[in-house]
């Protein structure tokens, strides 16, 4: 029927025999099991001939034979989502009681903390647990592998993976924190302990660069915004970091991409432009950031402490001008 083929179209080429039973009639399900283009590829799933192996296929294949309501779960899921650094195999499943019985496919987990229409969702064809959810889990299990504090150091960076690349949604896994606690979750003190810094529209950095500006001017740090486009109808250009409160923004030049004299003329362009819109520029560079902290909360502060003033701001020399000149070669 044209509603199966669209199903194994949609589900690299399989289909689970528990989706066929509103769809085919049992005459139907029979001539279909028995046609030469159609295989087993598990006990309670059918493939197409026609389709491909691939990574899809292969995740779904145990999600499939799990039954009704199943997930993909655990690294199988983070690894689909794209957390990074996570194996896809072997795969584990998480599916609700009224499942099917051995044996599986897959490893399968019988859980009921899940709630269906909070935690679960398709995301490229696979029924799969939400990031926020898989994220508590894994402050779990790392944890229980680890340790607490390299647990913690894990989790952290993988939040902010997932931060960065919009897999997690601020406001879903504060109201997850919140729905969780006091359930006896393990894991839930840590996810809860990274939120307090983390608000619900909290947007990580892009960078190391930028993660070490936030750790070098502290607390500064909450009244700026990174990565803004500023100019209305031309506009000037994006930005490293801009005051919330005050028209100011923060450039941070690195020596590899702000020192040829076609840079340096950009830059200055840019610079200029955003003083005749009304703003104040300070620059520094990537060097004093890394090596000159001190000057770097000195001056910013002094700077915020004073009335606004339209101008650009240099408190350090470009590190390729401050090198000494090396002496002129003796002549003979």
């Amino acid at each position: 029927p044209g509603r199966v083929i669209d199903l194994f179209a949609r589900q690299y080429s399989l289909v689970g025999r528990h989706q066929l039973l509103d769809r085919c009639t049992a005459a139907e399900r029979r001539r279909l099991v028995r046609h030469p283009d159609i295989d087993r590829a598990g006990p309670r799933v059918l493939r197409h001939r026609a389709g491909t192996v691939e990574l899809g296929q292969q995740l779904l294949l145990p999600v499939l034979d799990a039954g009704p309501g199943a997930l993909l779960w655990g690294h199988a899921a983070t690894h689909w989502w794209g957390f990074g650094r996570f194996r896809a195999f072997p795969v584990h499943v998480t599916r609700p009681r009224n499942g099917t019985r051995t044996p599986h496919v897959g490893i399968v987990h019988v859980t009921r903390h899940l709630d269906p229409a909070l935690d679960a969702t398709v995301h490229r064809g696979i029924p799969i647990v939400r990031p926020e959810r898989l994220l508590l889990w894994l402050a779990r299990a790392d944890t229980e592998r680890y340790g607490h504090d390299i647990g913690a150091l894990r989790l952290e960076r993988t939040l902010d993976h997932a931060w960065r690349e919009r897999l997690v949604d601020g406001h879903r896994i504060h109201d997850l924190a919140a729905r969780c606690s006091g359930k006896g979750n393990s894991g839930i003190v840590i996810l809860r302990q990274l939120l307090e810094s983390r608000p619900p529209d909290y947007r990580p950095t892009d960078s190391n660069l930028e993660k070490r500006w936030e750790e070098v001017i502290g607390t500064l740090a909450r009244s700026f915004r990174r990565q803004v486009t500023l100019g209305d109808d031309a506009p000037i250009g994006r930005f490293d970091q801009v005051h919330v409160d005050r028209p100011l923004v923060v450039e941070i030049h690195s020596e590899k991409h702000h020192t040829m004299p076609s840079d340096v003329a950009d830059d200055e362009d840019r610079a200029d432009r955003l003083v005749d819109a009304g703003f104040a520029v300070v620059i520094y560079w990537e060097y004093d950031i890394w090596h000159d902290a001190s000057t770097v909360r000195r001056t910013l502060g002094a700077i915020l402490s004073q009335p606004h003033e339209a101008r650009i701001h240099r408190p350090t020399r470009a590190p390729h001008l401050a090198l000494p000149v090396p002496d002129a070669p003796n002549d003979p």
